[in-house]
């Protein structure tokens, strides 16, 4: 315990600190344990509902972004092919599955699918 020269270094904030570490210390054992997910059908729907996405970053409107990247890629393609961009490529990584379009054959058998 505290001499009465300590405990008079002390402040009152401090020896209510002092009195929560010894609480702690002395009658309180923590259990821990890994936590390794919900066992039961409610909890797996319960995670599930709490995991869900929506807005910006729901899966459809994450595909619907990807498709608009890769077709601004693809036109930026056409629009140097047929010379109204100049100067550097946009920048960024491509979006999944980007193919260059190189040839001029390329432009006029994409617009002929669409």
């Amino acid at each position: 315990m505290l001499s009465d020269i300590d405990r008079a270094d002390m402040t009152a904030k401090d020896r209510v600190k002092q009195g929560k570490l010894e609480v702690r210390t002395e009658g309180v054992v923590l259990k821990t344990a890994k936590w390794n997910g919900p066992r039961t059908a409610e909890g797996i729907q319960r995670i599930a509902q709490a995991q869900f996405k929506h807005g910006a970053f729901s899966k459809v409107n994450l595909v619907a972004k990807h498709a608009e990247a890769l077709q601004l890629r693809q036109l930026e393609d056409i629009a140097r092919l047929v010379g109204m961009i100049q100067g550097p490529r946009m920048r960024g990584a491509k979006p999944r599955g980007y193919k260059a379009i190189r040839p001029m054959e390329a432009v006029k058998a994409l617009v002929a699918l669409e």
